[in-house]
């Protein structure tokens, strides 16, 4: 027991401690452009982490590519239950967007590295690629009430995908200098992404405490009942298994906030889910990785 223990704390407190020199830097007035960095992400650091990922990663395209499927399959499930609940209570039904995007960026990669390696990382990579695509693509238009099918054929992040897969099926080797500096940019995204999570929560304030309470506490459960779920489902074990269910069970994305506002949505509604749901993981992330860690 002991030993588990250090071993889920060795890999929780540097995700931890590297979120709050984000959230000590932006408490004590420092300046930090979150969308300069935001953008810089998404268009360069990101696709250079898949494309090298993927390019380089010893891990069968078929596994990456099921875990990719598995991913939708969350996504599918997760959406119909959120709408379901949210039209019930006679909620928004496109706040469903908040209640499936979790954060596999900026916590789902660091933690599925740290918890089982490069496999893991690839794994979570695949899995983040999926959700990547979807939530600016159709998560992005649920928000807007409108669909752009070029939003998603111009994204970097399917690009990489695409080039990544077709240089590890192909076998070509591609100059030292462009491995080396994909490489390089990969380096950069996982610190930059837990420092600007730091950042970001720390400009959020809950509204409405006891509704999102409330909406946090079903979306954790109903997010960690179909990680087990479809894990189950497609026969995943070892790091396959264990990066689903912590990619589906990791809290809602800061995204999530940045696109409600944009798109006039319930913004402080969807700020508390995050916060909510981060401030829950401390609690819950523990026991998920001692369940699924070898």
């Amino acid at each position: 027991m002991y030993e588990s223990f250090t071993t889920i704390t060795g890999i929780l407190l540097p995700t931890i401690l590297m979120a709050c020199i984000g959230y000590v830097w932006a408490t004590r007035g420092g300046e930090y452009p979150v969308s300069f960095v935001t953008t810089l992400v998404i268009n360069i650091g990101l696709p250079a982490l898949l494309f090298h990922t993927l390019a380089t990663s010893t891990v069968q395209i078929s596994e990456l590519a099921r875990i990719a499927m598995a991913a939708c399959v969350v996504h599918v499930i997760a959406t119909a239950i959120a709408v379901t609940c949210l039209k019930v209570a006679g909620k928004d039904w496109r706040l469903a967007v908040a209640h499936v995007v979790g954060n596999t960026g900026n916590l789902g990669l660091p933690l599925c590295l740290l918890a089982f390696g490069e496999q893991g990382l690839a794994f979570a990579m695949a899995y983040f690629a999926v959700q990547c695509l979807l939530m600016f693509s159709i998560g992005d238009a649920i928000y807007a009430g409108r669909f752009s099918v070029n939003a998603m054929f111009r994204s970097p992040v399917l690009a990489a995908v695409v080039v990544g897969v077709a240089v590890r099926l192909s076998g070509v080797q591609l100059p030292d200098v462009i491995m080396d500096t994909t490489d390089l940019l990969s380096g950069l995204v996982i610190p930059i992404m837990l420092i600007t999570l730091g950042v970001s929560l720390a400009s959020l304030k809950v509204d409405q405490l006891p509704n999102c309470l409330f909406w946090s506490l079903i979306r954790t459960g109903v997010a960690v009942s179909i990680g087990f779920f479809v894990a189950g489902l497609f026969g995943f074990e070892g790091p396959a298994k264990g990066v689903l269910i912590i990619q589906a069970c990791v809290p809602v994305a800061v995204f999530n906030f940045l696109l409600a506002q944009k798109h006039g949505r319930d913004a402080s509604e969807v700020s508390g889910l995050i916060l909510i749901t981060h401030l829950a993981s401390v609690a819950y992330l523990p026991v998920i990785l001692h369940a699924v860690l070898p």
